[in-house]
């Protein structure tokens, strides 16, 4: 979900699911809130162990937020069952760990198990980071996310890392099926090293950036064409409203996750003979910021 200068070759892959794409009549005005940040929530994994007030290790989906279901140790058709023994926290770092062994959830048999972790409490507009580090090779599948109470989806990182110099972003509104998305291609290897990751959502725009760059840039309206909006000032006329912009007061939570890909899964596949499994994405740090009040 970013434009680049520098470390990133743009291009690719760019889609709108225009439904019932409606317009508005807006005043000449500067769309981009000047406003700073104030940190609301962080999480340094400097402990020897998870901090269960902020997360859980498995999708909390089931009627009770446990993971009582096939589904919350799944996630589907991906080829891994989410284990607690896979979240490891040490050395200032949190490992979600990869390994090929045969575990069954429920009914659900699997040859590999993964780490993830799933914020307990949802945040609203604002500034979401991530520093982490990407595993290498066919059949990882890994994604820095947030899923919202009202079903809005927002896609900051997900990668095949069979293809380390490329990541896919993306929002969508599953309630009516509208979706926005992009790929992009990166001159380094996503792999090499810790990088940050960062979507800014506020009132008009949401902002993706990797490495303090922008990426990509998606605008709650668009022009008569149905591009997005990139400048702040915009002159007084009728503009078309973005159809996969998150809803009036959507709260957001957090999902880190190590998936192992299978036939049918999209970015990658499974796992090649000669990808290294055990293998890891390493979290640095997290932390959301909202606006300060003016």
């Amino acid at each position: 979900m970013k434009h680049i200068s520098i470390l990133f070759l743009f291009t690719v892959l760019t889609s709108a699911a225009a439904h019932g794409q409606r317009d508005t009549i807006l005043p000449m005005m500067n769309l981009c809130d000047k406003g700073g940040w104030r940190l609301v929530f962080s999480d340094e994994f400097n402990g020897r162990s998870l901090d269960r007030s902020k997360w859980v290790t498995w999708y909390p989906y089931s009627n009770d937020g446990s993971d009582n279901c096939d589904f919350c140790r799944t996630h589907g058709n991906e080829g891994q069952v989410y284990s607690d023994a896979n979240v490891e926290p040490g050395g200032g770092t949190l490992k979600l760990i990869a390994r090929r062994e045969k575990a069954t959830w429920f009914d659900a048999g699997r040859d590999f198990t993964s780490g993830m972790i799933h914020s307990k409490e949802a945040f609203g507009q604002g500034r979401y980071e991530i520093r982490c580090k990407l595993p290498k090779g066919m059949g990882f599948w890994t994604a820095f996310w947030m899923f919202g109470e009202k079903a809005t989806e927002i896609d900051v990182l997900e990668a095949g890392m069979q293809k380390p110099r490329q990541m896919h972003m993306g929002i969508k509104t599953w309630t009516i099926g509208n979706s926005f998305d992009k790929s992009i291609r990166s001159r380094s290897d996503l792999s090499e090293g810790f990088h940050n990751y960062t979507m800014e959502w506020d009132e008009n725009f949401i902002r993706i950036e990797v490495d303090s760059l922008e990426v990509w840039r998606i605008s709650r309206f668009l022009d008569k064409r149905g591009k997005t909006l990139r400048k702040c000032e915009i002159k007084a006329g009728k503009y078309l409203l973005q159809p996969a912009w998150p809803p009036e007061g959507e709260k957001l939570k957090i999902i880190v996750n190590l998936a192992i890909g299978t036939e049918t899964t999209p970015f990658t596949k499974s796992p090649a003979e000669k990808t290294v499994i055990p293998n890891q994405m390493e979290i640095d740090w997290i932390r959301v910021y909202e606006k300060r009040e003016k």
